[in-house]
């Protein structure tokens, strides 16, 4: 699941989930558009924050 589809699933704005992510909304904003590759440790509090739904491959495009 992408990042963008999380947030619209489950009816998270950015605002609301970078209080919780503890980053800038205007980075979430450029997570959500795809037009920043999340750093590791923001991958990896994403990755925790979604219990696994968001995973690194999908912010690369990977499939399994």
């Amino acid at each position: 699941m992408t990042f963008d589809e999380f947030l619209k699933e489950h009816r998270w704005s950015v605002a609301r989930i970078s209080v919780a992510l503890e980053v800038n909304p205007a980075t979430v904003t450029k997570w959500k558009y795809n037009s920043v590759i999340p750093r590791k440790d923001d991958i990896l509090k994403i990755h925790a924050f979604t219990d696994g739904l968001v995973t690194p491959n999908d912010f690369y495009g990977i499939n399994q």
